[in-house]
């Protein structure tokens, strides 16, 4: 079975359903690297996201690597690993 693979148009709309009105609504290249307090989104928000994804792709996400995700572009990342990491075990 292939790896589904989180992108910025999911993650975007996750984060954006998290974070409330305030929040960034749409990621893009640009602001990948910059942090989520920068794109107007706390720590719950980015809990609640990783939550969400983590029901939805049926993953299990350590939380110390949530707190290590500093920036949508560590979060992709993170993800993308934990696919790779449940789907070839060791």
């Amino acid at each position: 079975m292939p790896t589904p693979q989180v992108g910025l148009i999911e993650l975007s709309r996750i984060l954006a359903a998290c974070g409330g009105e305030e929040s960034c609504t749409e990621l893009s290249e640009e602001v990948l690297d910059e942090s989520f307090y920068e794109l107007g989104l706390d720590s719950l928000a980015v809990l609640q996201a990783v939550g969400v994804l983590a029901r939805t792709y049926q993953i299990a996400v350590p939380e110390e690597l949530v707190v290590e995700a500093e920036t949508p572009r560590m979060l992709l990342e993170m993800i993308s690993v934990l696919f790779g990491r449940q789907s070839h075990p060791a």
